[in-house]
């Protein structure tokens, strides 16, 4: 048995960058709780499949989320939610695609509804899992995404 057949290549890059970004989110909500970040917005994207929603499992905090993140300085929450999707689930979604639902504890949400499920692809570094499920199983997996899964009535 070599060192090859012991380790898995592309896994342990991938575990190595799942770990920095674990540490340097842990860092920020330290900082963010010493200095609260009073401009900080941040942009989510409901993709819909029928009636399910979906969700994605960041590698560097607990549960399920929205595809989403931070609107850069200068940066419209559409064009957030549009960067954050294609980054997270390499889904590129039209601006005219999007319908503009309301804002949730300070972040833009926005609908995606596809003409067919889109093939996701996730990059096993930030986004370790990606699925659709109904918004009530989508509750189940985190209580938080309630308010977000209230919009898509």
């Amino acid at each position: 048995m070599t060192l090859h057949d012991l380790v898995q290549w592309p896994v342990l890059p991938d575990r190595a960058v799942q770990v920095a970004l674990r540490l340097g989110y842990r860092l920020m909500r330290h900082w963010w709780r010493r200095f609260p970040p009073h401009h900080h917005r941040g942009a989510g994207i409901l993709v819909r499949d029928g009636e399910r929603v979906l969700i994605v499992r960041h590698s560097y905090r607990p549960g399920y989320g929205l595809p989403g993140g931070r609107v850069q300085p200068g940066e419209a929450p559409r064009e957030a939610a549009m960067r954050e999707l294609v980054e997270e689930c390499a889904i590129a979604a039209p601006a005219e695609a999007l319908r503009y639902l309301g804002e949730v504890n300070r972040t833009h949400i926005y609908e995606y509804r596809p003409p067919h499920r889109p093939r996701i692809r996730i990059d096993n570094r930030e986004v370790i899992e990606a699925l659709f499920l109904s918004p009530a199983e989508a509750i189940g997996r985190n209580r938080y995404l309630r308010p977000f899964m209230e919009l898509v009535g």
